[in-house]
């Protein structure tokens, strides 16, 4: 170990100023002896917080299994804090600190023996299923569910009747061995949890947490035989639980690769569940009401884009594909059912491109010219109060109704004294594909504000122009 090594082990271990050892932990994270290691992982204790912090990267850099032997005792510190960063740091050294948690499984202390079995789950390492299946058996409760959840994660087949057994055993623990169950997906288990679903159904005071984790594992794993199983079921129950029913039978249709087309017996359900706080059954709900083209789901469809990302991307596709969907949409937005967000008045654009005119019979053009004039007044509207994402749309679908009108607007918006919002408005329409963009830029040449022009000839020359204008000096000559 040379000098300067020990100078940092020092500083680390002994120095008042918390700045000095948060900067001897960052440089012994180039070393890798034992000692180094030690006194780095003695550092996670350390009362300051960067320090902490700092010990934690520089073994994560040397990470291998002798930072993990020297780890693994602080799973055991009576600080939380110390125990947490120890854990944190054992996962993110993933199999190499499977060696030196097995040990911790046996330890007599069950708050020990829990905390290593949850670690040595997340870590997910196949070959620690032996090792962590005696404690399903453990005398404390919590060592046992963690076990349990251990398993699930590792998603080990060799775990699932030892899995069975238990949720047999212990009520305690089935709702946690059903998630387990559903993660590992074995089809013994579906059929074991389905044949226990029925009876919890007839049940009416059978645990709800128990009932639910049932259902939602059926959905990962049930297979054919639970789709009349729980399509029996909806029709007997009613409230949150037959739409998580109704959410799990889309789930399995949909891993069956089946269509939900047939569950138009539960449009009013699916009605409601669209409606829902769980994002889950949302979006189930969502996916099989694509399949009934009427106009109220329609509108119910439309009514919940911009609630979530994950939302509109099931929602959306279903969208264009919709009859009327045009004239459905701007309806809406005539009546005040809908605010100009991001998400609908991009929908608008998209589908004015999608009209074929050319099919179109004459008194379809002419309500279709309204309907684009009142879609043009009810985007348009959104600009004041719009952020930079939406005024982005604006623009855009503002061009696909009507460009001509599209540029008057945009043009009257660029009459205010800010440069800077002539600016932003150039910068829009920069990226989009219309021919009259390029003369609506090069208005901006003689503006009376130099950024103004400069970034207007940047943006010509980028899309291929020369732009050429007057100088301010020119025009006082040359009126």
């Amino acid at each position: 170990m040379n000098s300067e090594v020990k100078l940092q082990l020092a500083t680390l271990l002994s120095d008042d100023d918390p700045a000095a050892r948060r900067r001897a932990a960052e440089d012994l994270s180039e070393s890798s002896g034992f000692a180094p290691i030690a006194a780095l992982a003695a550092a996670l204790r350390d009362e300051n917080k960067g320090v902490r912090d700092s010990a934690l990267r520089s073994l994560s850099r040397i990470g291998n299994e002798n930072v993990a032997r020297a780890a693994v005792e602080y799973i055991a510190d009576e600080n939380i804090v110390t125990r947490n960063l120890a854990a944190e740091l054992l996962m993110r050294l993933k199999d190499h600190s499977v060696g030196a948690l097995l040990p911790y499984l046996y330890d007599v202390d069950q708050d020990v023996r829990k905390f290593a079995v949850d670690i040595l789950g997340l870590i997910g390492n196949d070959q620690t299923v032996d090792h962590i299946l005696p404690l399903l058996d453990d005398a404390d409760e919590n060592v046992v569910v963690s076990a349990a959840e251990a398993l699930g994660n590792i998603k080990s087949r060799r775990a699932v009747s030892h899995l069975i057994r238990v949720f047999k055993l212990h009520d305690y623990a089935k709702a946690v061995v059903a998630e387990s169950l559903g993660k590992i997906g074995d089809e013994e288990a579906g059929e074991f949890l389905l044949k226990y679903l029925s009876a919890l159904i007839a049940d009416e005071e059978a645990d709800r947490l128990v009932l639910y984790s049932v259902i939602d594992a059926l959905g990962l794993i049930g297979g054919s035989s639970a789709v009349q199983t729980i399509r029996e079921g909806v029709a007997r129950v009613s409230g949150r639980l037959r739409l998580a029913l109704l959410h799990t039978l889309i789930r399995i249709l949909d891993r069956l690769h089946r269509p939900l087309s047939d569950l138009t017996e539960f449009r009013g359900d699916l009605l409601s569940a669209i409606q829902c706080e769980d994002c889950g059954v949302r979006i189930s709900a969502a996916r099989a009401l694509g399949e009934i083209p009427d106009e109220e789901v329609t509108s119910a469809l439309v009514s919940n884009l911009g609630q979530t990302e994950e939302i509109d991307a099931v929602i959306l596709p279903l969208l264009e594909k919709r009859p009327e969907i045009f004239r459905v949409v701007v309806h809406m937005a005539e009546s005040g059912v809908l605010k100009p967000n991001k998400e609908v008045i991009a929908l608008l654009g998209r589908i004015c491109s999608l009209i074929d005119y050319g099919t179109m019979a004459e008194g379809r053009l002419s309500d279709l010219s309204r309907l684009l004039e009142s879609a043009f007044e009810f985007v348009s509207g959104g600009w004041a109060e719009a952020s930079e994402d939406t005024r982005g749309a604006i623009v855009d679908t503002m061009l696909r109704l009507d460009a001509d009108r599209a540029f008057e607007y945009l043009a009257s918006v660029t009459e205010e004294p800010d440069p800077w919002l002539r600016i932003h408005v150039i910068e829009l329409v920069a990226p989009l594909e219309n021919r009259g963009i390029p003369e609506f830029i090069a208005r901006f040449l003689s503006d009376d504000d130099e950024m103004v022009r400069e970034v207007a000839a940047s943006t010509l020359e980028s899309k291929g122009y020369s732009p050429q204008a007057e100088t301010h000096e020119d025009s006082a000559e040359h009126p």
